[in-house]
């Protein structure tokens, strides 16, 4: 009896071995555990970081084209003030060869207490389109009203230009592309205004101008102020904008840049014709003189 019960009792175990794990078994599942747990930590990791780096060349990218597209906006309505109905009304001013010229008539009659008549003096804007390599001002139609009541033309003055800035992510300065702004356009298309930061980080600004007279690309384009005198009162056809910056993303610094040809709409520069500006004069409306 005694035996029986010892080899059914030696039975169960053997059936409970067959059942249970054994300790190497146990390890190398703990093992395989921590592996996968590890592996798909890293692999979380990894995509977080992936998706930091791709969300700030987004950004940077994005930052990139927003100026690009500012500046293209700006110059493909840059507005040229030519007033024709003035250059026709001067020209039938201008006595005829061979035509009789009229006497002079005295002005008419006024009482002297009679205060005297309003006289409103028209003056044109002064138009001008002045730039060089590195920045670049005029007068664009690129203009909103916001306030019915405000006082403001049509157009604006506008300008570009590279200048160094605090960055406001970080506490670092940086070259910075500068919009500037002026509803009153003055005899200064150059001057005067409010700056605001376009794009920060910026590490190159080229621009280059091409027209009509012109074969190549030219590094300025000054309608007043410079040498060339075949550019007097005459805006540039197209505008050249090459514009990179770069950042330092986990230790490594990236570069991005765009390069960009912008038409401007319309020059409004007339018929141009040898030894003089369009029309065979320079539009002194312009401000070319």
């Amino acid at each position: 009896m005694t035996a029986l019960f010892h080899y059914q009792e030696a039975q169960v175990d053997h059936k409970l071995n067959k059942k249970a794990f054994t300790l190497i078994e146990v390890v190398l599942a703990i093992s395989i555990l921590a592996t996968m747990s590890v592996l798909v930590a890293m692999s979380l990791g990894n995509a977080l970081k992936a998706r930091t780096k791709i969300q700030a060349e987004l950004q940077d990218v994005s930052g990139l084209r927003d100026a690009i597209k500012i500046m293209r906006a700006d110059l493909y309505q840059a507005y040229n003030h030519y007033d024709f109905e003035k250059e026709i009304l001067d020209a039938a001013k201008k006595p005829t060869p061979g035509q009789p010229v009229k006497p002079t008539l005295p002005p008419p009659w006024t009482n002297p207490g009679d205060p005297p008549a309003r006289e409103n003096k028209r003056e044109d804007p002064k138009t001008d389109f002045v730039g060089d390599t590195e920045q670049v001002n005029f007068v664009t139609l690129n203009n909103g009203r916001f306030l019915a009541n405000d006082i403001q033309a049509d157009f604006v003055e506008v300008g570009y230009a590279l200048k160094a800035c605090k960055n406001l992510t970080k506490d670092t300065s940086s070259q910075c592309l500068f919009r500037r702004i002026q509803k009153i356009v003055d005899a200064d298309v150059t001057k005067g205004g409010t700056e605001s930061v376009l794009l920060e980080n910026v590490k190159e600004f080229k621009l280059r101008y091409t027209g009509e007279s012109k074969k190549d690309w030219q590094k300025d384009w000054k309608t007043v102020g410079g040498q060339d005198d075949s550019v007097k009162g005459i805006f540039p056809d197209a505008v050249e904008i090459t514009l990179a910056i770069e950042r330092e993303l986990n230790g490594k610094k990236r570069e991005y840049s765009l390069q960009y040809v912008v038409p401007l709409h319309f020059p409004n520069n007339g018929t141009k014709k040898p030894g003089g500006g369009a029309n065979g004069t320079a539009p002194t409306p312009t401000g070319g003189q």
